[in-house]
């Protein structure tokens, strides 16, 4: 049974709006986290750009840094910048709650001047909330559900488009105006709405999942601290030993992200990325200094094949970090083509005038 072209041009006007602007919001947090590291420095280069020479300091020379200039903060995770943006600062996650696992404020760190920077909430700035939003974080599971809805229904509704786009190829060669615009885009941007989209739905799902699970490699090491509660000593290798051992295990790949061991995780953690922004986890025994293992995507099982490559795809850095730049780029540029939509469904909303009819003459 074929679904006429008329029929198919009302749902897509259905979905619209709630869909439209849900890509809206989408795409523009989306190019905003793609950018943080860059906007950090730009919007506060006092509080996020981190001058100096020679090579970042490794993790051990940051939790001295940290040690000295802010006792009483407990180290949870560090985060290192990106490969693309060497010059902004750590981010060091934490607290001053040593009974917890406490992640309520952030510590910045200049890694070339071995120098913190300032603490403050890890809820300030609104590039940190424009990146939480992307993934709907402070909604919870019903965030996670919504989001899941939204992401195949966007889907679907750009692949109403492409498909009344093809339909209506010929008969539709005199538009102008708005209508033109928009039918000409169309294609490229109901494509690249499918692909990142459906990467993100599937994102989603799979991170959901792994959470569910305890297959995410960070969070069952710090799940199992409790356990080894009472065999808990200080680390009989230091941190930056340990980095050493992990870089050598992954090669060339750009450390994004440290985690010590300690009350709170039983091994050290590292995450790398390539320059695809494939991710792999090392963790690293902190009284041998021996490998634990290394886990593509960061878990502990079912990391590798398809799983590997969405990020990558959903981003754009698939063809690497320029990649990175056109999806950021498209992105805004999208939101500009789905407001165009916006203008077609008002108009189609509007009431036609009537024309009063012509009374014959007697």
């Amino acid at each position: 049974m074929t679904v006429s072209t008329l029929t198919l041009r009302r749902w897509h006007r259905r979905f619209a709006l709630v869909l439209g602007l849900f890509f809206i919001l989408q795409g523009v947090t989306g190019a905003i986290a793609q950018q943080r590291f860059w906007l950090m420095q730009a919007t506060n280069p006092g509080l996020y750009r981190a001058d100096g020479a020679g090579q970042a300091a490794p993790p051990g020379d940051i939790l001295a840094d940290i040690a000295r200039e802010r006792p009483g903060f407990q180290v949870a995770h560090m985060m290192y910048p990106a490969a693309v943006s060497p010059r902004t600062a750590i981010v060091v996650m934490g607290g001053r709650n040593a009974g917890t696992l406490d992640m309520s404020r952030i510590v910045m760190v200049n890694q070339f001047q071995n120098k913190v920077i300032t603490e403050q909430s890890a809820s300030a700035g609104w590039i940190g909330l424009a990146s939480v939003l992307h993934r709907w974080l402070i909604f919870g599971t019903p965030g996670k559900i919504i989001l899941t809805i939204l992401g195949a229904g966007v889907v679907i509704f750009s692949a109403l488009g492409i498909v009344i786009w093809f339909r209506t190829r010929g008969t539709s060669r005199n538009a102008k105006g708005v209508v033109k615009f928009h039918r000409t885009a169309g294609i490229v941007a109901g494509l690249f709405i499918i692909s990142v989209a459906g990467t993100g739905t599937a994102l989603n799902l799979y991170t959901w999942a792994e959470k569910s699970s305890g297959r995410s490699v960070f969070k069952s090491n710090m799940q199992m601290a409790p356990a080894h509660a009472g065999m808990a000593m200080k680390p009989a290798v230091g941190a930056n030993a340990a980095y050493a051992t992990a870089q050598k295990a992954v090669g060339n790949l750009h450390m994004v992200a440290f985690g010590p061991a300690g009350p709170h995780a039983v091994n050290y953690w590292f995450a790398f990325m390539s320059p695809q922004l494939k991710r792999t986890d090392v963790l690293v025994d902190p009284q041998t200094g021996k490998l634990v293992g290394i886990y593509p995507t960061g878990l502990t099982s079912g990391g590798d094949g398809v799983r590997a490559w969405l990020f990558p795809v959903h981003s754009g850095f698939i063809i690497g970090p320029i990649g990175g730049v056109i999806y950021s780029i498209i992105g805004i540029s999208v939101s500009l083509w789905v407001a165009t939509g916006f203008v077609m469904w008002r108009r189609g909303r509007r009431p036609k005038r009537k024309t009063a009819p012509v009374l014959a003459a007697a």
